[in-house]
């Protein structure tokens, strides 16, 4: 995942907040496909504008998170639905 500050980055920094993005049954395939972010504790779970609370910022990730995906790995939208369930860059 590219950096993104202040919203999201790519690697650990001090009190941060592991998030991987693509969760539930996927969870396990978002870690080994390095579809992670970490987040201020804020941004994750201790706020209404956390990821775990508001459904755009969820949205905005998991968008990211396919594009590229599909970049690093050079791989279709499809690819991406057979892997995950769904496509998040369709409306």
């Amino acid at each position: 995942m590219p950096d993104n500050p202040p919203k999201w980055r790519n690697v650990r920094f001090n009190e941060s907040h592991r998030h991987e993005i693509i969760f539930g049954p996927h969870r396990k395939k978002s870690i080994e496909d390095g579809l992670v972010v970490f987040l201020k504790p804020e941004l994750h779970n201790m706020s209404k504008e956390g990821v775990h609370f508001n459904r755009e910022f969820d949205l905005e990730l998991k968008r990211v998170a396919q594009k590229t995906w599909q970049e690093y790995y050079n791989k279709t939208a499809e690819d991406f639905i057979k892997r995950y369930g769904r496509s998040y860059l369709w409306k």
